[in-house]
């Protein structure tokens, strides 16, 4: 498919961002419900476009099956050249199924709406830019861009030392953002002539690449490699660099901690395998085990870590932080079942974290406090599922699908990152399942104090869900049902691709 859908499903977000400034005043209208709805439809409009180009791919193949491309900076040979494959056509879904969710969820807001409407979907247009560009430089521009909104978002719509989360979240990304760049331009001297697409840059062009640096002999791609996970790890989260995101976990509002864990980590180990697997194949495989020993480390900081959470936003980081964990062991396991998994666990994980971070705020909204039990280990408040039926079955659902329970979409990553680890590495495959085992028990131990421990006088008048939020809520809670039922169309989609960049890695 050879047309400008790409274009538009990267740019209609931000048009609709910049109409945010420039509302117009219509006779028996405010300008905020004008502005709310033009975000709403810009955004959605977008997400149709995006999954309007899933659904025409075809599986059975690792092509690219809609592209576009023209030079943007010829003297650079810096490209505008966008593209959907089976590598990025789950995430794609995620960013299209997530943006409309937060702009509904956030419909509401009284402080600046317009503004936080707009961020969003400044955020959505960076991160289907940065999930579809196809030259390294075009990358950049698009992730770097996403540091910004999040920056601001954290820093007006925050809790109390919102200042300060803020400013450890611009640090950290700016330290990936540097990282990245240097990397970037390592890889574009070390080419002649000098390009930045990736295609041109794969195939494993750059493994025989060395240069000279304080007089010693340097090999191009293992540096390279070196300076782009350290990049994307900042912004992961992976231990042990989530210090600034389990600050920003108790600060940010739960739309914003959403982007950040349900979003940005998810595009970040997308990133991570497209370009690990195209631009450095043999040193991926060199490093494999270090990843695979990072993504357990991960998944036991998590699981370990959850026990002491007393508060539903610092539970939810530290499951995230497990749940990357997954994804680096598919990643490392080099094998065509954990890849497949760790592509399937990405969409799973931002599903399955937008859920939670969602009806953790319906919660805090509702009952002013996210701290479900007490220094003393008492509950503050519980009885919820009499009172709150429709929550607590959608909120059962969504942490089903987080622990891979079967039914649900982590459960088709879990088990194919299982399968796929297992036959080299049985030891690890042992370490995550008790991690996970861990995290189950913390996790379903907050689920019964809130939903079925002893009614408190906080939770006396709860209100079940309003048809807004049954509204936004529904596309997430189907999307992780799809994908555990019948995953089968998605990983058509994955699994060629996965092979080619496997036929090129080993």
């Amino acid at each position: 498919m050879g047309n400008h859908l790409i274009t538009w499903m990267v740019t209609l977000p931000m048009l609709g961002a910049m109409l945010q400034a420039f509302v117009p005043q219509f006779k028996g209208l405010k300008p905020s419900a004008i502005a709310k709805w033009s975000a709403l439809l810009s955004s959605s409009a977008a997400s149709f476009i995006g999954i309007l180009l899933v659904l025409s791919m075809r599986g059975a193949t690792a092509e690219i099956q809609a592209s576009e491309s023209l030079s943007w900076v010829g003297s650079y040979a810096i490209s505008y050249d966008m593209g959907v494959d089976g590598l990025n056509a789950l995430i794609i879904l995620l960013i299209a199924l997530v943006f409309p969710v937060l702009i509904a969820y956030e419909w509401d807001q009284k402080v600046a709406p317009r503004w936080m409407h707009g961020l969003f979907l400044i955020l959505q247009t960076s991160f289907f830019g940065a999930a579809c560009a196809q030259d390294l430089f075009l990358l950049f521009f698009f992730w770097g861009l996403s540091s910004f909104p999040i920056y601001f978002l954290i820093g007006i719509w925050g809790g109390a030392e919102r200042e300060t989360a803020a400013f450890r979240s611009m640090v950290a990304n700016s330290l990936g953002n540097g990282l990245f760049f240097c990397a970037l331009v390592l890889v574009y001297y070390a080419v002649d002539p000098h390009t930045f697409l990736i295609r041109e840059l794969g195939g494993g062009h750059l493994g025989a690449k060395n240069f000279i640096l304080f007089g010693e002999e340097l090999s191009v791609s293992k540096v390279a490699f070196g300076l782009i996970g350290l990049a994307l790890a900042f912004r992961g989260p992976i231990w042990p660099f989530q210090g600034w995101f389990t600050k920003v976990a108790a600060e940010a509002p739960a739309s914003v901690f959403v982007v950040i864990s349900g979003i940005t980590a998810p595009v970040a180990l997308y990133i991570f395998i497209r370009l690990s697997y195209t631009l450095f194949p043999e040193t991926l495989q060199m490093g494999a085990p270090i990843i695979v020993t990072i993504g357990v480390l991960n998944l036991v900081m998590g699981g370990v870590s959850a026990a002491a959470q007393r508060s539903l936003s610092g539970l939810l980081a530290f499951l995230c932080l497990s749940e990357v964990g997954m994804v680096l062991i598919g990643i490392g396991s080099m094998n065509p079942a954990g890849v497949v998994g760790a592509v399937y666990q990405v969409l799973a994980l931002g599903l399955g974290v937008t859920g939670f971070g969602l009806i953790s705020g319906i919660l805090f909204d509702r009952l002013g406090d996210g701290v479900f039990v007490n220094k003393e280990g008492e509950t503050r408040f519980g009885g919820i599922a009499v009172r709150a039926p429709a929550i607590a079955v959608m909120a059962g659902m969504v942490i089903a699908s987080l622990l891979g329970f079967p039914g649900f979409g982590g459960f088709v990553s879990h088990a194919l990152v299982t399968i796929g680890s297992y036959s080299t590495r049985p030891i690890i495959v042992a370490v995550a399942a008790f991690a996970l085992l861990l995290a189950n028990y913390y996790v379903f131990m907050m689920y019964r104090h809130i939903f079925f421990g002893k009614p408190s006088a906080a939770s006396q008048d709860f209100e079940d869900l309003t048809w807004r939020e049954r509204f936004y809520l529904f596309p997430i809670v189907v999307g992780l049902l799809f994908s555990g039922v019948y995953p089968r169309p998605l990983l058509d989609l994955v699994r060629p691709t996965v092979l080619t960049l496997l036929s090129v890695a080993k």
